[in-house]
């Protein structure tokens, strides 16, 4: 089945690995912390956002962005334990489901960027299995991330991280996939990505 995937160090023919980017070790303590009490994950936040005001000013935000690894944390502590036949947000490769998707998704992520960092992302076919790919809301993580940013809501991200792997979508769904199985990318398409063909 083809899906798209956007990289910047992919090249055709490569073969993806499933959590290449892993972040476990950022994710982890957040789990740790849950799986101690709700309190000790709020404690866990509240030094990241001390944590992000320090770096922040040294120049080093993105190193700071703790709120994704707090979510992305909570996800993975829902689905250990109560979801353990799905695929690992921490241990697969994120997909496309269309290409109309893949360029308003990379303008969602990169729009906001100087050309320069845009050009060094490409687009790509994958051939990827279709018995190991799991379609989920990428709206309903949004939404769980903004509970824990915005509110320390940690109830209410734990109600979306259950609608995540459930399957369930928000009225106005952003389909993506993930898959912890073989991958390969087959064409490079990135001139959809940029210039006039943006648009697709």
């Amino acid at each position: 089945m083809i899906v798209y995937h956007y990289s910047q160090t992919l090249k055709e023919g490569d073969r993806l690995e499933p959590g290449h980017s892993d972040y476990t070790d950022l994710c982890e303590p957040f789990i740790q912390a849950l799986a101690q009490s709700r309190d000790c994950f709020l404690g866990m936040l509240l030094n990241g956002r001390y944590m992000f005001a320090v770096l922040n000013r040294s120049g080093l935000r993105y190193w700071a962005n703790y709120a994704k690894w707090a979510t992305e944390g909570l996800f993975e502590y829902v689905r250990r334990k109560e979801y353990p036949q799905c695929v690992s947000r921490l241990k697969c490769n994120y997909f496309c489901a269309g290409l109309v998707e893949s360029v308003k998704m990379f303008q969602e992520d990169w729009g906001e960027e100087d050309e320069e960092e845009k050009a060094k992302m490409h687009l790509f076919e994958v051939e990827a299995s279709e018995e190991s790919l799991e379609m989920r809301d990428i709206s309903i993580f949004d939404a769980a991330y903004d509970a824990i940013d915005l509110k320390q809501d940690i109830d209410t991200a734990l109600t979306f991280a259950r609608k995540y792997f459930d399957g369930d979508h928000s009225d106005e769904p952003r389909w993506e996939y993930l898959s912890a199985g073989d991958a390969k990318a087959v064409k490079d398409i990135s001139h959809y990505l940029h210039g006039s063909s943006a648009g697709v």
